[in-house]
């Protein structure tokens, strides 16, 4: 295989009447493209893409065949495809048994792919090991934009594990590293723009969200991140919604939807579906609420999955308590019962912030201990959940005649913040 791609090498580039000296310019020498031409060498998955983007082709080009065994390379190529491309769970099982054949440039690479497909399919108590595992190789190769890179993985699993704060302060470095000229990726850059402010956002900083998407649009039209780009408008929709304007937030979301629609991706398609029944509500218009939901469920199913279903079965009983609170009261009931199975724990929050709510006029003393478990649950698990406990539970106390409830519960949602 090594002497397969050296020859495929040679013959491109005598085919665009280059020499090897200005095939290597400016990351390589001319002896290693000689090594590399000659078989005496393996070419690293960096090298790979360099010299592809200098010949005009893909790096799968300059491999060739289809993948077996003995071309390493060639599945790593195919595994990067795959998780780019949202096939994460087919990366995974082309990645895990694909050890041996690699250089150590390669190995790093491979492990941070691995990453970040756990990262994809929801389970980041898998990437973090390998994320370890690529920070210690990066390291001690000395690899300062692989360092980078691998620091956008573990800000997304930072995320996958509302470590919101964490992850913030991990993709202010990466996008440091790029502003600095340390890293020149910008689709890197442009994409870790989107997840910092989509975690700036879930911080309800909406304010700095909104500045950082800013920033993030400006650099979209360079390169075609269709899959970057939805992400993009459903954070900018969630960031309006919070700041008050709900008819931006309702077109970007919109937005957000058609791409992932044409993307194919079920479960982003369902999660969208669920955000434009919450901004319907906001809005006034229960009616499409419920024909979002409605369709978000059907999605859902067929992407099978139950943590976005317990979501969106959350949304249906808080739109359900907005005109019938004993019936709304009963799906809550059934939706944290699902959230719990699932171990959805925004869900369940949410089911039993709404329950506590639905409970307040009747049954005070029931109503408190709803929003007792919710908060304990979420200093537990959620802890950027309290300030949205506290000031529901607050407005609760208040709608029936306790203000000095609803003071002390508002001083706790501010002492949240500063926190």
């Amino acid at each position: 295989m090594v002497a397969d791609v050296g020859a495929r090498i040679r013959s491109l580039r005598t085919a665009k009447g280059m020499t090897q000296a200005q095939l290597a310019e400016p990351n390589y020498t001319k002896a290693y493209i000689s090594m590399l031409e000659s078989g005496r060498t393996r070419a690293s998955m960096k090298a790979l893409e360099h010299i592809a983007g200098v010949l005009g082709v893909k790096p799968a080009d300059l491999l060739g065949g289809a993948p077996t065994p003995s071309a390493p390379q060639f599945t790593l190529l195919e595994a990067r495809r795959l998780t780019e491309e949202g096939a994460a769970q087919a990366a995974i099982t082309l990645l895990v048994d694909l050890e041996d054949g690699l250089t150590a440039q390669d190995q790093l690479v491979r492990l941070r792919y691995l990453a970040a497909a756990y990262n994809s399919i929801g389970q980041p108590k898998q990437a973090f090991p390998l994320i370890e595992r690529a920070q210690r190789m990066a390291d001690l190769l000395g690899q300062e934009e692989e360092q980078v890179r691998v620091k956008g993985v573990l800000a997304a699993a930072y995320m996958r594990t509302y470590a919101y704060e964490d992850a913030a302060r991990i993709l202010r470095e990466c996008v440091k590293a790029c502003d600095d000229g340390l890293l020149n990726d910008p689709p890197f850059h442009f994409r870790r723009l989107v997840d910092l402010a989509i975690a700036l956002g879930n911080q309800r900083k909406s304010k700095e969200a909104l500045a950082v998407y800013e920033r993030a649009i400006e650099l979209s039209d360079q390169f075609g991140d269709r899959l970057s780009l939805a992400h993009l408008y459903a954070g900018l929709a969630k960031a309006q919604h919070d700041s008050g304007d709900v008819e931006a937030a309702i077109m970007n979301n919109q937005k957000s939807l058609h791409l992932y629609e044409e993307l194919g991706l079920l479960d982003q398609v369902a999660c969208a579906l669920d955000n434009a029944a919450a901004l319907y509500v906001e809005y006034g218009n229960l009616t499409r609420a419920r024909e979002s939901l409605s369709r978000a469920v059907k999605f859902a199913e067929e992407a099978k999955r139950d943590g976005t279903l317990a979501s969106i079965r959350a949304s249906q009983a808080e739109v359900t308590g907005k005109t019938d609170p004993a019936a709304g009261i009963e799906e809550a009931q059934s939706a944290l019962k699902f959230a719990r199975k699932v171990s959805q724990i925004h869900a369940e929050i949410r089911m039993l912030v709404l329950i506590g709510e639905l409970r307040m006029p009747a049954n005070g003393a029931a109503a408190r201990r709803s929003f007792q478990e919710a908060r304990q649950l979420a200093e537990e698990r959620a802890p950027h959940l309290l300030r949205l406990i506290f000031d529901r539970w607050s407005r609760a106390a208040e709608a029936t005649g306790d203000s000095d409830e609803a003071l002390r519960l508002a001083r706790r949602a501010l002492e949240t913040v500063r926190v």
